[in-house]
């Protein structure tokens, strides 16, 4: 995984516009050393690295951070499913506030697909627990204190999820190995 943001150089011919020089995965860098983030591409193996990434920086034992890896899981996944990021050269932007007793996630997307509905999040109402899909804002709800989004129709679109760092609700939850 890249260490920083890449470069940016501009193509030949094309006058004041940027472009990666790098594909993602690569880590977003902040001051406050509570802060952390990542960009992730459009392969559905990066869910893996956001959960792997979670996981590292959640500084919480396994079970402290068990919601946390799940909430970046749904919601990259959901991202990758139902935005533009799920496209070729898509990104989902994931970052992490780590407090004292909560996490603060945020989960930013590329917006909508231009032939699909703007659609805003909302949980729907319970499917088969067994179906692969059509549960994840239903367990985000669940495994957060609260959530929320913000963005405008046919823009990109951030789910924010506040995240109890005790976990202590997890206590017998089974233990996960990455």
């Amino acid at each position: 995984m890249n260490q920083a943001i890449p470069r940016q150089s501009t193509p030949e011919g094309v006058t004041g516009r940027r472009t990666p020089t790098l594909q993602p995965p690569w880590r977003m860098r902040f001051e406050d050393s509570d802060r952390c983030g990542i960009v992730l591409g459009s392969d559905p193996r990066h869910v893996g690295i956001a959960r792997d990434w979670a996981y590292r920086n959640a500084r919480s034992p396994r079970r402290a951070a068990f919601p946390l890896v799940l909430a970046v899981s749904l919601l990259v996944t959901n991202a990758q499913q139902h935005s533009r990021s799920g496209d070729p050269g898509g990104t989902v932007r994931v970052t992490l506030h780590r407090k004292p007793h909560t996490y603060t996630l945020t989960v930013t997307d590329d917006g909508p697909r231009p032939d699909q509905p703007i659609r805003f999040p909302r949980p729907r109402k319970p499917t088969e627990p067994l179906e692969a899909t059509g549960n994840g804002l239903l367990m985000l709800d669940e495994l957060s204190v609260s959530w929320d989004w913000t963005g405008n129709a046919g823009e990109s679109l951030t789910v924010r999820a506040l995240i109890d760092r005790s976990g202590e609700q997890w206590a017998g939850a089974p233990s996960t190995k990455v």
